[in-house]
């Protein structure tokens, strides 16, 4: 007990440091959050505890006090440096280093990082390098009941504490923790359950459904293994990290089956939910609809902390699969491939396939298609244009989504510990629909190529299941999503020892390409994976429908209790105050 209390003691003053430091005239706020902290863990028994960066155990400072370099652990860090995996399971992990860094530092200092193209660079840690939080929540506590949840909100409202909700930690956007704050870490829910038949609770004489319900920790990944062992579908993320019932059901939710059975915000039944004025609530179409409403689609990590989702799923299936390589990244070679992309996009999502295309090479998959010479005969116009050029085309059938998921997924899962940025925006039927905006497409894409970008293109979006009278009218999901056949879009990456010059130009670039796209696509996006810096955040990622969700965002959390970057609610003020300062006056570029 002695440990633990010195252990909260030291992160206290760390935090008074953080915030005294910024926000000299709000003195007694922070002896008042102090206290409530202290009481906090009192009623918890303990379990609040201080978040460790990452790389801390290779470093021999941290926040400038001397701490003992643990090489064993150092050497564990540095191998799993770069895994997905691995990071979920820490609450100082996330995906992404841009969550985790002050990234307006002047100073470039305060932040935790090792070399992310080779975490056994000594330079990140030698001369005396101090590691520090950045922007870090202070101190965590793992959920492990609603009880947890509303005693949180309790104090927090009572005493000003600073609150932050984290699963898994994959987020592109600065929306799973904040600096300074407490973290609800949600990763220990890991309650899975099938039913024949479900019905949401208060409902009488509607319909029935097979369905699952997932804990807020739950990735998609061990949701697809459940699934697939009760001979079902469910739909979620192309990383096994993505939790299913977090940001990315409440962003919308898309999937490369989401062409033909929809947006996860189409799928969802029922959240279980602890607002933050402390309520437990069960949100569906018959009670708290208009939080159930909020919630499919007006984005996560606002509203409340979910415990739970309950989602329709699929029958296990077969279905189509196509991997088609390029020979080379010769881009004149790659331009001729996306212009036959564009051309037949339609026409593969008549057939419903979905994916991504990366550039040189695509992978998708169609539950449309089960047998191989089927999916031959729609993909025929790409096969025989890559067999021309030399590339290749692997055409076959898995019997289910798991089988794909495990074969052509899991076997490339992406690095992370990078600090990167992206910036996609939703593509409309429209642009497809003429030769004319179809050679407007080809053109931006040959300019992207000369300008070294190499396409990124997920094909998610549900053109067939949005389609006449599917369309749904019930969610609060970006509707720019039901007019969408792709998501196109620019990134930029710091790199992990960058100057805020450096960071800065980075930005400006991200700023640039963007306004390239919003060129041909109006700038819609799907906030999870939109460029952060986006100037018309409300319009764009939350179109019509923002000041409606703020109304119901002030209903449940009249104090603002839950903040995040870009989320119902935030305010310019914030923004100012955050991690991302440097960057908010940043615009693109007038261009010609």
């Amino acid at each position: 007990m002695a440990s633990m209390a010195a252990s909260l003691l030291s992160v206290l003053a760390l935090f008074c440091a953080c915030i005294l430091a910024g926000h000299h005239d709000h003195h007694q706020q922070h002896r008042n959050a102090t206290f409530g902290l202290f009481a906090l863990n009192r009623t918890l028994q303990g379990r609040i505890h201080a978040v460790e960066p990452l790389a801390r155990p290779c470093f021999s400072s941290f926040e400038g006090e001397p701490v003992p370099r643990d090489e064993a652990l150092c050497a564990e860090r540095q191998a799993n440096y770069n895994s997905p995996l691995y990071r979920r399971e820490l609450p100082g992990g996330y995906m992404y280093d841009t969550s985790t860094i002050d990234a307006s530092d002047p100073t470039s200092r305060d932040r935790c990082l090792l070399d992310s193209t080779d975490p056994s660079n000594p330079v990140a840690w030698r001369d005396a390098a101090d590691c520090r939080l950045g922007n870090l929540p202070s101190w965590y506590l793992v959920v492990r009941s609603a009880c947890d949840a509303v005693k949180a909100f309790k104090y927090a409202r009572r005493f000003g504490i600073p609150l932050s909700i984290k699963n898994s930690g994959h987020t592109y956007l600065e929306d799973a923790g904040a600096k300074g704050s407490l973290v609800l870490w949600t990763r220990k829910l890991q309650k899975l359950r099938h039913h024949d038949e479900f019905v949401p609770r208060g409902c009488f004489g509607g319909d029935a459904h097979r369905a699952i319900t997932t804990g807020a920790g739950v990735g998609c990944g061990e949701a697809y293994e459940f699934a697939d062992r009760h001979n079902a579908t469910i739909l979620c993320g192309y990383s096994p990290t993505v939790g299913v019932s977090g940001g990315w059901v409440m962003g919308g939710g898309h999937s490369i089956l989401t062409n033909v059975y929809g947006l996860g915000v189409d799928r969802v039944l029922q959240f279980k939910v602890v607002t933050p004025d402390g309520k437990l609530r069960v949100a569906n179409k018959c009670q708290n609809a208009d939080l159930f409403w909020a919630l499919r689609g007006g984005g996560g990590g606002t509203y409340g902390l979910v415990l739970e989702s309950t989602h329709m799923v699929e029958p296990k299936m077969a279905m189509a699969v196509a991997v088609v390589q390029l020979p080379t990244s010769d881009s004149q070679l790659v331009a001729r491939f996306m212009d036959l992309l564009v051309d037949t996009a339609i026409e593969l999502a008549e057939d419903g396939w979905g994916g991504h295309i990366y550039g040189t090479h695509f992978v998708y998959v169609s539950p449309l298609i089960t047998s191989t010479e089927k999916a031959k005969r729609s993909l025929h116009k790409v096969v025989e244009f890559v067999a021309s050029v030399n590339g290749t085309s692997d055409i076959a059938v898995s019997e289910s989504w798991y089988q794909f998921f495990q074969d052509y997924v899991l076997s490339g899962v992406y690095a992370v510990g990078n600090l990167q940025l992206i910036g996609t925006q939703l593509a409309p039927v429209d642009l497809f629909t003429s030769d004319a905006k179809k050679d407007q497409l080809k053109a931006f894409f040959r300019d992207e190529l000369r300008r070294g970008n190499i396409p990124y293109v997920p094909v998610d979006s549900p053109y067939l299941a949005s389609r006449g009278d599917r369309r749904p009218t019930d969610t609060s999901v970006l509707p720019a999503w039901y007019d969408s056949l792709w998501e196109i879009g620019v990134g930029g990456r710091f790199t992990w020892n960058s100057t805020l010059s450096e960071r800065q130009a980075v930005v400006q670039d991200l700023q640039d390409g963007s306004s390239r796209v919003a060129k041909l696509t109006g700038g819609f996006a799907y906030k999870n994976e939109a460029n952060p810096f986006t100037k018309d955040w409300h319009h764009d990622w939350y179109g019509r429908h923002y000041n409606a969700l703020e109304e119901i965002k002030r209903q449940y959390d009249p104090h603002s209790i839950l903040k995040c970057w870009g989320c119902v609610g935030w305010t310019e003020e914030d923004a100012a105050a955050s991690n991302y300062a440097a960057f908010t006056n940043i615009s693109a570029h007038e261009m010609t």
